[in-house]
């Protein structure tokens, strides 16, 4: 699965995607924000796993879900209209889209929940698997922590630098699209 820092290059990119798309767009520094932090909001079940006594047992449940992408762009709705529903929205799916792009086969999503508790299979291999098991939290800690660990977390954020690249690139188009359709 992708660390926090993947998972917010992508939130960022796509919610400038989104922004591109928009008549009135919002402050560009307030959607990446928005976008960056809605993708790595879908994790705060391992620190509720944690707290609860239950380490990573709710990791990939209700927060790794259609259902849950749903309500977040809701609750963007509730707050500031379609525009931020569309951050939201698109913040919080980038997280379930890549983690099915990760090579350890069955994924940590619950796509489904709360109708089905089927993991897909990940679609794709592009972000290597950082392992983070452990005997305890400080054992964890140390093998994230290894070299080993931080040269695969070195490679997803570079792998997400990329995309995050492309869908600047994507939004440019987008725009530059959509100021000659409305000068014609």
């Amino acid at each position: 699965m992708p660390f926090p820092p993947a998972h917010m290059l992508i939130g960022a990119g796509l919610a400038e995607v989104a922004r591109s798309g928009m008549r009135d767009p919002l402050p560009r520094w307030q959607a990446w924000a928005v976008g960056a932090g809605m993708a790595a909001l879908p994790d705060v079940d391992i620190v509720l796993g944690i707290l609860l006594g239950k380490g990573g047992s709710y990791h990939g449940t209700f927060t790794h879900s259609l259902s849950a992408v749903v309500v977040w762009a809701l609750i963007g709705y509730a707050v500031g209209g379609g525009r931020w529903a569309a951050v939201f929205g698109v913040g919080y799916a980038s997280h379930l889209v890549a983690d099915l792009l990760d090579e350890s086969g069955p994924t940590n999503l619950m796509l489904g929940w709360p109708f089905s508790g089927q993991r897909p299979y990940s679609i794709g291999k592009l972000f290597p698997k950082v392992p983070v098991e452990g005997d305890g939290m400080a054992d964890t800690a140390l093998n994230v922590l290894s070299p080993e660990s931080l040269m695969l977390l070195a490679a997803q954020t570079a792998m997400a630098t990329g995309f995050f690249a492309v869908f600047l690139l994507l939004a440019r188009l987008i725009r530059g699209r959509r100021e000659r359709v409305s000068v014609a």
